[in-house]
């Protein structure tokens, strides 16, 4: 799967042949609030600081299904499903800049390196997924972790930055 950059607020997430399998697409530039839509419909907004809910959108009620809240140390924590399944969003220590999702044994799950694309004044990213968890990584994971690297580059070029934790 490859991520394609359509503006500074959509961004794509395309099969091998082309085929858009799911997209993202916020509102505003500071990402608080935004759609995710793969075959289904689900609204990300950004509920305390350092804190989004993602929603599944239906015509009873809108149902919680993924929680994204920034830790301590740079990281980001995705917790998604009945289960609440969690996995870990990090930024990378050395000095090429990247960004990693990983499952609670530590497994590296995919990892997102950016560049600058000064036309769509937005990022372009390079997604690479481990071949060995890719049962794991589904369109909608992937998008998650592409909010991440989106609130977390925000946040690195001077946009609003949540508290770290509140202990």
């Amino acid at each position: 799967m490859t991520i394609y950059t359509a503006n500074s607020k959509r961004f794509e997430l395309k099969s091998k042949d082309g085929m858009i399998v799911g997209f993202i697409e916020y509102q505003n530039n500071s990402f608080s609030k935004g759609e995710i839509v793969l075959v289904d419909k689900y609204t990300i907004q950004l509920m305390a600081i350092g804190v989004w809910y993602t929603y599944f959108e239906s015509n009873e009620s809108n149902k919680k299904i993924a929680i994204i809240k920034v830790e301590a140390g740079g990281t980001m924590s995705i917790r998604k499903g009945y289960m609440l399944k969690k996995y870990l969003f990090k930024k990378s220590t050395n000095w090429k800049l990247r960004f990693s999702l990983f499952n609670v044994n530590g497994d590296d799950l995919l990892t997102l390196v950016p560049t600058v694309n000064w036309k769509k004044e937005s990022h372009d990213y390079n997604l690479q997924l481990n071949e060995d968890f890719e049962y794991e990584c589904d369109a909608f994971l992937i998008l998650q972790a592409l909010h991440c690297a989106n609130c977390s580059l925000s946040m690195m070029q001077g946009g609003s930055v949540p508290a770290l934790v509140s202990l």
